[in-house]
């Protein structure tokens, strides 16, 4: 298992100052030719040995990887990978102007069927660059050579966070696929050379064109902290946006006022463009029912019992409305734009104060009208566990979600047990927030650390039962703030790591997200729009 953490602080992440060898300053960023122009495999009595040379202009970068004794010519696809990361390292060496230089390294690599049944090499990718971490997934399609499939896949994965390899390979090397150990070594002497034919690879894990309405759609997103509406463009960019702080122990009432007023806000945004919005999207936490336009419960906001949300929204916008769970919102928007673009098969798990789950299944979201799937927070993971707000023992969310974190907090601090969670907030524990309790952990308080482990024990295994069921590519694991999200996440995987069922995980990925919050907006407005065509 791979976590992603796409974002472990707040920040514009990845530094842009990477330049291309003899590339000019032009109106926007240069984009370099970023070219495989020689794998190579070789079995020797000891070692196996992969070569991967990339060329960008006059220049060439090498990378090579081994395997040790006992490795055979199967392991060469996962040493190729390895050596097209080496080789791309030394790219961003010449390349870097603004120092730290982004760090590399090859961490997954498997073979996996999509739903139209082709092969797909996935790698994946751990980028640092000073204090910023990012795991990043790549993939190209498995034609005749996996040892180049996995040297496009290495560098779609970086592609996909730097933005600049347009990617052609020519000259692959035979060899069958496997799992293999590797490690990064300097070049071995030059491997023999194969002369196949010129292999054309361009954005191999890019999805087909998509038709989507040229007209905006406005999306509202409620949560507990924030009412956000935006105007969002056909290709996924926010246009126009408007905020009002949410109020989550408020009447249902207030928090509609405040919607609408934002909805409008971002409307007048568009000045004359507001005309051409005809699609409405609404994405929520909880229970829905869309077909509705309800709200059935949210523990977001506890007073919201069959509460009416489409009808006021589209009564004063005067425009159809659509109603969609946020959870549900966040994995369409992540599947089409963001960390699962080009993935067939995805879970988005949402931690909040609920757990809800959503579900892309064969490249479409699994959603129902009657009422929103993915109340997973309550799967029983505990029968003699602590009382969930359904009424039961030992749901998911009472052992896993952010409350529960600060809950075996507070309960070792009333215990007496010392931290120096206490002299930060002045001894008021009411201060204790999720965040706080993850900073600390990071900074090496061994009760905010114990409390996050336990955390992530029972996250994983509510993610271990997911996975178990629906076999997905991979798993984005959604809270906020982002750094409460990759917390958990690296807390979850390391457990995942030691499970006895981590060989069949083996085909799955932990990712972060990479839209952040605006996913439940781009996808309650991909989902209007595509309800408005239908």
């Amino acid at each position: 298992m791979i976590p992603r953490t796409h974002e472990t602080q707040a920040g514009p992440g990845l530094s842009r100052g990477v330049q291309p060898p003899d590339s000019q300053e032009a109106a926007g960023p240069a984009t370099p030719r970023l070219l495989i122009h020689e794998v190579g495999v070789r079995l020797g009595p000891q070692t196996l040995e992969a070569r991967a040379v990339l060329s960008a202009g006059p220049h060439r970068f090498t990378g090579a990887a081994t395997a040790g004794a006992g490795a055979s010519r199967q392991d060469a696809w996962q040493l190729a990978a390895a050596a097209a990361v080496a080789a791309i390292q030394q790219y961003l060496h010449h390349c870097t102007t603004d120092p730290p230089t982004p760090q590399l390294h090859l961490t997954h690599i498997a073979l996996t069927t999509s739903a139209s049944g082709q092969e797909l090499i996935h790698a994946a990718v751990r980028l640092a660059q000073g204090s910023f971490e990012a795991d990043l997934l790549g993939s190209a399609p498995l034609r005749n050579d996996p040892c180049t499939a996995a040297v496009a896949a290495a560098l779609d994965a970086v592609s996909r966070r730097l933005g600049l390899f347009p990617l052609r390979a020519s000259g692959p090397s035979p060899a069958p696929p496997a799992q293999a150990h590797q490690s990064a070594e300097p070049a071995p002497p030059p491997l023999p050379p194969e002369q196949p034919p010129e292999l054309e690879v361009a954005s191999p894990s890019a999805p087909a064109p998509r038709e989507s309405a040229s007209e905006p759609a406005l999306a509202i997103h409620v949560s507990a902290t924030a009412i956000r509406a935006a105007a969002i463009g056909a290709a996924g960019q926010v246009l126009a946006e408007a905020r009002r702080p949410a109020r989550p122990t408020a009447e249902p009432r207030v928090n509609l006022s405040l919607a609408i007023e934002a909805a409008r806000e971002a409307l007048a945004g568009l000045n004359h463009s507001a005309a051409n919005v005809r699609a409405v999207g609404v994405a929520l936490p909880g229970r829905l029912q869309p077909d509705q336009g309800l709200c059935l419960a949210s523990g977001d906001f506890p007073s919201w019992h069959d509460v009416q949300v489409a009808g006021p929204i589209s009564e004063a916008l005067e425009r159809p409305v659509t109603l969609i769970g946020a959870a549900q919102a966040a994995a369409l928007a992540e599947s089409r734009y963001g960390a699962g673009e080009g993935l067939d098969d995805l879970l988005l798990v949402r931690v909040g104060i609920d757990i809800d789950l959503a579900v892309i299944a064969a490249g479409r979201p699994l959603l129902e009208e009657r009422q929103t799937p993915g109340q997973a927070g309550h799967m029983v993971i505990d029968a003699d566990g602590p009382r969930c707000s359904c009424g039961d023992l030992g749901c998911w969310q009472a052992l896993a979600n952010r409350d529960s974190l600060v809950a075996r907090v507070l309960r070792a601090l009333r215990a007496g047990q010392p931290s120096a969670l206490l002299a930060a907030v002045d001894n008021h524990l009411g201060a204790i927030t999720p965040a706080l309790i993850c900073r600390f952990a990071a900074a090496g308080d061994d009760l905010s650390r114990r409390a996050l482990q336990e955390t992530g024990r029972y996250l994983a295994l509510g993610l271990a039962n997911l996975i178990a069921l629906f076999d997905p590519q991979a798993v984005i694991l959604d809270s906020s703030p982002p750094a409460v999200g990759a917390a958990l996440l690296q807390a979850a995987e390391s457990t995942l790591k030691s499970s006895p069922r981590a060989r069949l995980f083996s085909r799955c990925v932990l990712l972060s997200p990479s839209l952040g919050d605006t996913a439940p907006l781009i996808g309650a407005a991909l989902h209007a729009t595509a309800r408005l065509s239908t």
